[in-house]
């Protein structure tokens, strides 16, 4: 929707797509919400629905909104709905791809209480990379490369012992955990007169984020309007109303978690990554599935198989004929006052 959210908010947002902050999710209208589909639409339809692919990061669907990511596969599920009290599980707040990976270890996180619902907890005791010590044989920063065969152990003293003139080997002097992550990518050493060469040739290191391409320029994981770090107030990653509208759509009205649709229309998202769009549109048959819930709650829907997931309810009178844009994830959107119809709510 138009407005983004707080810094302090989005920065729990990227949080919680690496570590599992789980704070609460995104306002429609944050970067993530529109560049990740938010419902369906433009984007869904160029491909984007699901998992997102961008610039080597991906991101699922069901952290689109800002919310921890609740696939099977993920290392954090801190938020998500859990069986029962009292039960725990196996966790990682690291990337994906430095799991199980030299020192890094899975820590624990318990199913408890939180208000109404059951939810998985922190992520307790994983051990996360550190800098690589290039003399204790392991591989502390998680890379797969141990002491002196790390690019980052290349200037170390310990690891410049003699070579072949003209040989040559990766270097990189970037800050860890930033190698080969975005735009980061390891130099060249040339061995000269028997000695590693003092510089690191064509290494690229983290620079400032670009806001305006989907690269992760920082190395952060997250690239261009998805770093909310650096660019949730950059005028090209607010959502903005669809413009020209089509046919039959209308502007939301307010923006965030109080954004609404009027009755029988849902948010429909569009642009790119940069210049994203929202538009309030009407409900088709083929709009009838969870992620357009609202949809459900219409006659165009009625004994859809797409919506037998979803509970419907009338919509109560104090939401004025106004649906909430964003009912699209569910334990998530279940305190939601205006969605018409329901997903899972059990927590479970």
């Amino acid at each position: 929707m138009p407005s983004p959210r707080t810094a302090l908010s989005l920065g729990c947002l990227a949080l919680a797509l690496m570590s599992g902050c789980s704070a609460g999710k995104t306002e429609q209208g944050s970067p993530l919400d529109a560049s990740l589909g938010g419902d369906t639409g433009a984007l869904d339809g160029a491909g984007l629905d699901g998992d997102l692919q961008v610039d080597g990061a991906t991101a699922d669907a069901d952290a689109r909104d800002g919310g921890p990511s609740c696939t099977p596969d993920a290392g954090d599920q801190a938020g998500c709905g859990c069986p029962a009290v009292g039960a725990t599980q196996p966790c990682f707040t690291g990337d994906p791809s430095e799991r199980h990976v030299g020192t890094c270890k899975d820590g624990t996180q318990a199913c408890a209480q939180q208000g109404e619902f059951t939810a998985w907890g922190a992520c307790t005791g994983d051990v996360k990379p550190v800098v690589e010590n290039c003399t204790n044989g392991l591989d502390d920063d998680c890379n797969g490369l141990v002491d002196c065969k790390d690019p980052s152990c290349a200037t170390a003293a310990a690891c410049n012992t003699g070579c072949t003139n003209g040989a040559t080997r990766a270097c990189y002097t970037g800050p860890a955990g930033t190698l080969n992550v975005g735009t980061c990518r390891a130099g060249t050493q040339t061995c000269v007169s028997g000695k590693w060469s003092t510089t690191c040739t064509g290494q690229t290191l983290p620079t400032a984020e670009n806001c305006s391409d989907p690269k992760d320029h920082n190395c952060n994981h997250f690239p261009g309007c998805l770093d909310v770090f650096a660019c949730a107030t950059a005028a090209v990653c607010q959502t903005q109303c669809t413009s020209p509208l089509p046919a039959g759509c209308v502007c939301p009205e307010g923006s965030g978690d109080t954004a609404t649709c009027p009755k029988g229309t849902f948010s429909q998202t569009g642009g790119s990554l940069v210049n994203p769009t929202v538009a309030c549109c009407p409900c088709t048959a083929k709009d009838c599935s969870e992620s357009t819930a609202n949809c459900c709650g219409e006659a165009v829907c009625a004994g859809n198989a797409g919506c037998g997931g979803l509970t419907c309810n009338p919509l109560p009178s104090s939401c004025n004929g106004k649906v909430n844009a964003d009912c699209d994830d569910f334990p998530e959107d279940c305190d939601e006052p205006c969605c018409e119809c329901y997903g899972n709510c059990s927590g479970a």
